[in-house]
């Protein structure tokens, strides 16, 4: 394969007006240099201009320069631009074979080629450019003086230095500039994929109807939803610091106690806090109210460092709604069947003390009376469980000696016990004086007992202890039953909630009796732990402000 092969098949096939231009940019500063060179020869020497040899360098140097620029390079083979820096380089050696020093201009046409042809363009632009050194010993067949060396030896060894140093940097050059195409193609794949993926988050949060606030580590509002900007109206916008309005309408949970700057749930996640399903109370600017449960979760970057927040609220507002008409149903029927029920009760006793009742009659009563005196029960709770969410639990406060709660417990639950063959032990021999509630200390205290009795099997044990510790009253109630899962544990005190153990048996329930044992304990300043694992039993503890004296 000739020179022009080899060139060839290193080419990238169809170039643009930009590579036709480039072919006369490159040609341009040999054809200036040499431009000056005969102006100077023309000032200074014009016994040159006379001289053939000089002429032939100055038309091929014409000619290459035309070329560049007429030439419709675009269109041709690249390796015919070789064309044009050969011509420069038998225009240098006319040049030196009529005397004129210019050998050093060799290097703008061999350094063309080196850049251009790479490898092959530096054989060859060593090959033209010493011959271009020896042109003067070629063309007019003188013999070289020991003056001709730093042209015939310096200037071919500069030459290849110069060449390989220029190919090998086009090489690096080239290999970056892939690797940079290859890292920008990476990027913009990187971008697309990013967008794509933005575009697919906003369309989710703006689809779900849980309002949704992302803030950065600076505490500024990076991301507002749909459902949540429907919500705000306008209150703050993206790029708003997150206490532009924090807490002036909300309130918390009771609906009466402010939020306040500091309670606020964007300010409190802006300081890193996390928010477990919190419910919080918004007052419109009609003086309507909105309810949210809200949650936030901080945002951390690849090192682990706080890069922001984001805070869910979740509208509960018509649940919340339906809740108080809930309540207020229940509340309101409640009030209704205690007035008959009572009536009911009253008959049933003067009907059981008429002497003319026959025994059997007298036994369909008493079952009459126990059904009536549980409806009873069962209607106070539904009433004292109102009360105590609604936050209106009335309190008589006395000194209480809570053994003698305790010893009214017992035995009004004896029987029962007695009944279903389990063993109630009483183990509050001494006085324990707290300042609360006679009657719903009594109600608290039958409501544990009878529920360690309901679900303790025969045989079992319920034992009461009392004691003191530091300022507290502790009363235990622990028994031997089948006790309580640890799922099972986490809602335990919640309204109408029965373990799933229970759910399908025959032990019946409302779900009510430990949830208004909590609610009455925490309303005398006290609490009421749990403790207990399936199978072996389960104690409950309370814990009681003592009286001071």
């Amino acid at each position: 394969m000739g020179a022009a092969g080899v060139l060839s098949a290193r080419a990238p096939a169809p170039r643009t007006q930009g590579d036709h231009l480039s072919i006369f940019v490159r040609q341009l500063p040999f054809a200036a240099v040499t431009l000056a060179i005969i102006l100077a020869v023309a000032i200074f020497d014009n016994a040159l201009l006379g001289d053939d040899r000089f002429f032939a360098a100055v038309v091929l140097t014409v000619v290459a320069t035309a070329l560049s620029l007429l030439l419709p390079w675009s269109r041709l083979p690249r390796w015919s631009t070789v064309v044009v820096p050969v011509m420069d380089i038998c225009a240098v050696a006319f040049a030196e074979a009529a005397g004129f020093e210019s050998y050093v201009l060799v290097l703008l046409p061999a350094l063309w080629m080196a850049t251009r042809f790479g490898r092959t363009g530096v054989v060859i632009s060593i090959g033209l450019g010493t011959a271009a050194a020896w042109g003067p010993e070629l063309l007019t067949a003188a013999e070289a003086a020991i003056t001709d060396l730093n042209r015939q030896v310096l200037g071919p060894a500069v030459l290849t230095a110069a060449g390989i140093y220029l190919h090998l940097s086009e090489k690096r050059s080239t290999a970056r500039r892939t690797l940079l195409g290859r890292q920008s193609a990476l990027i913009e794949e990187t971008l697309r994929d990013a967008r794509a993926q933005q575009l697919l988050l906003g369309g989710i949060l703006n689809t779900i109807d849980v309002g949704v606030v992302a803030m950065d580590a600076h505490g500024r509002v990076t991301h507002i939803n749909r459902a949540h900007a429907r919500v705000i109206a306008g209150r703050y916008r993206v790029g708003d610091p997150v206490d532009v309005h924090a807490g002036i309408d909300g309130y918390r949970a009771d609906g009466v106690t402010p939020l306040g700057h500091d309670g606020s749930p964007l300010v409190r996640a802006s300081r890193g806090e996390t928010i477990d399903r919190e419910l919080t109370i918004w007052e419109e600017t009609d003086g309507s109210r909105r309810a949210f449960r809200v949650s936030a979760a901080p945002l951390l970057d690849e090192d682990g460092n706080w890069a922001g927040a984001v805070v869910a609220y979740q509208d509960l507002t018509a649940e919340t709604s339906a809740l108080a008409q809930r309540e207020d149903f229940v509340s309101s029927v409640s009030h209704e069947l205690r007035t008959p029920l009572t009536s009911i009760l009253g008959y049933l006793e003067l009907a059981l003390e008429q002497p003319g009742v026959p025994e059997s009659a007298r036994a369909h009563l008493r079952v009459v009376q126990r059904n009536t005196e549980r409806l009873q029960r069962l209607i106070g709770d539904l009433l004292t469980a109102a009360q105590t969410r609604a936050g209106e639990i009335a309190l008589t406060a006395v000194s209480v000696d809570l053994r003698e709660v305790v010893a009214e417990a017992v035995q009004s639950q004896s029987p029962r016990a007695a009944s279903r063959g389990v063993v109630l032990e009483n183990l509050a021999t001494e006085p324990c004086v707290v300042h609360g509630d006679r009657i719903r200390l009594n109600q608290v205290t039958d409501n544990l007992v009878s529920n360690a009795i309901k679900y303790t099997e025969r045989g079992g044990t319920v034992t009461l202890t009392l004691g003191v510790e530091g300022d507290e009253a502790h009363l235990s109630v622990r028994d031997t039953g089948i006790g309580i899962s640890a799922d099972d544990q986490e809602h335990i005190f919640d309204r109408f909630y029965r373990a799933s153990s229970v759910r399908s048996g025959n032990v019946p329930g409302t779900g009510l009796g430990l949830h208004i044992s909590r609610q009455l304990v925490e309303a005398h300043g006290g609490r009421i732990e749990l403790t207990s694992a399936t199978g072996k039993g389960t104690t409950m503890d309370v814990y009681l402000p003592r009286e001071r004296r």
